[in-house]
């Protein structure tokens, strides 16, 4: 039965064979370098990773409603990792020359690289659109904001132009009153004035013809054996300066004696009022001879 090369137990068929054990040795760390490469590959593969976007913050929690169940999501199954080569066989040492064993150095495991998720197409669009609708209301609140200021601005100035309105009407009023009042006084004053001014000329006038009557009275010679309060109207027309231009009885005393007395008691010229305005070329006289 032939040994087996491989078996500790047949070392002088090695010996004897030198290129078989180089071949096996080659083939040895060929093997354990593919598993490191294989080992690598598997530890960098990308796990995917499932995510939820919200449009906004859930609300409250709503009645339970029937639904259908979610149908689970297949989970990956992970390959587990290769197990270790064995070590290499060991080879006594003998006399006879041997090849030299390649020293294969250790390839480094380079860190596992973080999974990179792509951002859906989907998600970008609700993104933008979902911007989009915000500026939108910022923009209408904006200008329904600058619409509520453009009435409100209205509005005071309505209220402004109704107060001033107001109170011109007021001080138009106030004055149409107050023009009223100076009206009402100026027109008192007028009248207060006509009366005095009428009762002045009234009581220069009664002044003017009491001396007249008074000349008249001082210039009469009473007729004898007459008695009693007799008297006798005598009407005299003058000029401006006073002069008698006619005298003559309107009203008789009853006597002729008295009568006559009376026209000859009135002088050629008579007294002049003191106020002109009281004058009057027109006048009716008494006569009474026995005051």
């Amino acid at each position: 039965m032939p040994q087996n090369p491989l078996q500790p137990g047949a070392p002088e068929a090695l010996a004897e064979r030198p290129g078989l054990s180089g071949l096996l040795a080659l083939l040895v760390h060929a093997v354990f370098l593919g598993l490191m490469i294989f080992a690598v590959s598997w530890q960098t593969r990308p796990v995917p990773v499932v995510a939820e976007i919200w449009d906004a913050l859930p609300g409250p929690p709503s009645p339970p409603r029937l639904q259908p169940k979610p149908r689970a999501e297949p989970v990956p199954k992970q390959t587990p990792p290769a197990p270790a080569p064995p070590p290499p066989p060991v080879v006594p040492k003998t006399d006879a020359a041997k090849p030299p064993v390649p020293q294969v150095k250790p390839v480094p495991t380079p860190p596992p690289r973080q999974p990179t998720r792509p951002e859906p197409k989907a998600d970008i669009a609700l993104e933008a659109e979902k911007q989009k609708q915000l500026a939108e209301a910022e923009a209408r609140h904006q200008r329904e904001l600058a619409e509520a200021a453009r009435r409100d601005e209205e509005a005071r100035r309505e209220v402004e132009a109704a107060r001033a309105a107001q109170a011109a009407a007021a001080a138009t009023a106030e004055q149409q009153r107050q023009r009223e009042l100076q009206r009402q006084r100026e027109q008192q004053e007028a009248q207060a004035a006509a009366q005095q001014a009428q009762a002045a000329r009234q009581s220069a006038r009664e002044a003017y013809l009491a001396a007249i009557e008074l000349e008249i009275r001082r210039r009469v010679v009473r007729p004898p054996g007459v008695q009693g309060n007799l008297q006798a109207d005598i009407k005299v027309l003058q000029t401006r300066s006073g002069v008698v231009a006619d005298s003559r009885i309107i009203k008789s005393s009853g006597l002729a004696l008295v009568d006559e007395a009376c026209l000859r008691a009135v002088p050629n010229a008579l007294p002049l009022p003191s106020d002109p305005a009281v004058f009057n070329a027109d006048l009716v006289i008494r006569c009474r001879p026995l005051d």
